[in-house]
């Protein structure tokens, strides 16, 4: 599911339509659904290739999602609130003042253009639904002696994040380096059909609102699970890996339908546990036995000559059937098999650990296939880090959990691999910070952040989008006074709030009562020309 190349056909529209819209309204550049879609493609396909029905959630969405909802309350698509600052020993002696502000200024409109299916230059005003919060501190040592402390500054996001939106922090106007720290999967998990699932647990469900974002952090829990080491996969393992040889030059097999690699398996399922990576479903066969599928891949696909198939096997050795490929058209088994490959075949033991390597270096080739995105924060952990992350959601959530998740219950470790990547967490930048006795400093961050949406809904229809803050939400510091201002407001209005922000009346900075949660939504003020 991390291709999202897989939805490239969606953008297929008639192009009269296109413009059609386009000449109707300005259009925001907000993070298009089916790119996030894509993502979830493959896992769907290869779900319903195993029998299973339903509505299949997409990672980072949301598994609920209404449209009457109130001002400020649970979004479709949650971007976090603005945290506050928090330190990982004791501040007493410190005092603190607090500002956030809320800079607008990538809601200007800006000019695009795209190339319609006749060859002419379409152009439209668009805008970045971003917002660069400024969350500054004024420290002030009121003891006699220098304190010192590990400054921790909170935000939400996930291994996808581009590098520009890891905040920026500033020590008495100097950039200081920082550590980064990340936290499990902030969400959880839902039933394939909404409320009415019961304990079902296929779709992921990221957080919707701050009050989900309250539990999760302020016992102060996450945040220690952020800090520890990850679990290792120590235990050794059984690993049957398949390949293929091509017996046929490459442009006949590329005309051949549907070839598929069929692996037919006998075991105990209760002294055997069999994972797999690179197959697409697996069903039961005439004889009974489990039999595991996947694509043959042809010349112009991106893993030919790379793809990866293992059965990986904990307890008990089992048996290969069958190991065969097919093509034609009909269900697996009725198809002929076919000369054009041989299937080969090797058996070794190795680690869990040491294949999750070999999986993950894999996996994250297949994800750079043809982007041109910039960095992200996967791009700063290693595989060896990367496979810790892996181990503790498949401990968590996984097939190595007491009680795994529904959506791993066929043991495909694509899907694990993929959604550690794109799951929603908490993460955290660390800095060291000496306050001499009796002085005050400037602790400054900076982050662009995207506003919070609807996909649909009455939000959706009046192009509201939101930002907030949480005023104390896992902070130990002795905040003394907190306030908040709006910058480069120009373009847009704010509908709702309860900050207390009035543009029209030029309150565009407050001093912050005792709530938990401050919020606004926000709309873009079209100039109506094209």
């Amino acid at each position: 599911m991390k291709s999202e190349r897989i939805f490239d056909a969606i953008t297929e529209i008639n192009e009269e339509y296109i413009e059609e819209a386009k000449a109707e309204e300005v259009k925001r550049k907000k993070k298009p659904f089916w790119k996030i879609a894509g993502m979830a493609a493959a896992f769907f396909i290869g779900v319903v290739a195993l029998g299973i029905i339903g509505r299949i959630l997409l990672p980072g969405a949301s598994a609920g999602g209404g449209t009457n909802r109130e001002p400020g309350s649970d979004y479709m698509s949650y971007s976090g609130p603005a945290f506050p600052l928090t330190a990982l020993e004791d501040t007493s002696g410190l005092e603190f003042e607090r500002n956030v502000d809320f800079d607008f200024s990538p809601y200007y409109n800006h000019q695009e253009s795209y190339e319609n299916s006749k060859g002419e230059m379409v152009y439209y005003d668009s805008w970045d639904n971003d917002a660069v919060i400024r969350d500054n501190y004024t420290v002030t040592n009121t003891t006699d002696e220098d304190i010192t402390f590990t400054a921790v500054y909170p935000f939400a996001g996930n291994f996808r994040t581009a590098l520009s939106r890891i905040p920026k922090i500033t020590v008495d106007g100097k950039t200081v380096e920082t550590e980064l720290k990340i936290g499990p999967y902030s969400g959880g998990f839902a039933p394939a059909w909404g409320d009415e699932g019961g304990s079902e647990s296929l779709n992921l469900s990221s957080l919707e609102s701050w009050d989900e974002y309250k539990i999760l952090l302020e016992s102060g829990e996450y945040l220690k699970d952020a800090l520890a080491e990850n679990p290792s996969l120590d235990q050794e393992v059984i690993v049957y890996s398949f390949g293929i040889d091509y017996n046929i030059p490459m442009e006949e097999f590329d005309q051949i339908e549907n070839a598929d690699l069929l692996i037919d398996v006998n075991f105990n399922e209760e002294k055997s546990g069999v994972l797999n990576y690179g197959f697409n479903g697996m069903f039961r066969n005439e004889e009974g036995r489990k039999t595991f599928n996947t694509h043959i891949p042809k010349s112009f696909s991106p893993d030919f000559g790379k793809q990866k198939i293992y059965l990986i096997v904990t307890g008990e050795d089992i048996e290969i059937a069958e190991a065969k490929a097919v093509a034609g058209m009909g269900d697996y088994e009725k198809r002929p098999e076919t000369d054009a490959v041989t299937v080969t075949m090797e058996r070794f033991e190795t680690t869990f650990g040491e294949l999750m390597f070999n999986m993950v270096d894999y996996s994250d080739e297949m994800i750079k296939y043809g982007s041109q995105e910039e960095a992200t924060i996967r791009d700063l952990v290693s595989s060896e880090e990367y496979v810790g992350y892996v181990a503790e959601f498949l401990y968590a959530h996984g097939q190595l959990s007491e009680n795994p998740a529904e959506r791993y219950s066929f043991g495909r470790l694509d899907d694990v691999i993929s959604e550690v990547g794109h799951v929603s967490r908490v993460m955290y930048v660390t800095f060291e910070v000496t306050v001499p006795a009796g002085e005050t400093l400037e602790i400054g961050t900076s982050t662009i952040r995207e506003a919070s949406y609807d996909f649909f809904g009455s939000r959706e229809k009046m192009d509201l989008e939101g930002f907030d803050m949480v005023t104390r939400l896992g902070t130990n510091l002795n905040i003394i006074k907190q306030t908040a201002s709006v910058s480069n407001t120009e373009e847009i209005e704010i509908v709702y709030n309860n900050f207390g922000f009035d543009l029209q009346s030029g309150i565009t900075s407050v001093l912050l009562g005792d709530e938990e949660h401050y919020w606004m939504e926000i709309a873009k003020i079209r100039s109506g020309e094209n």
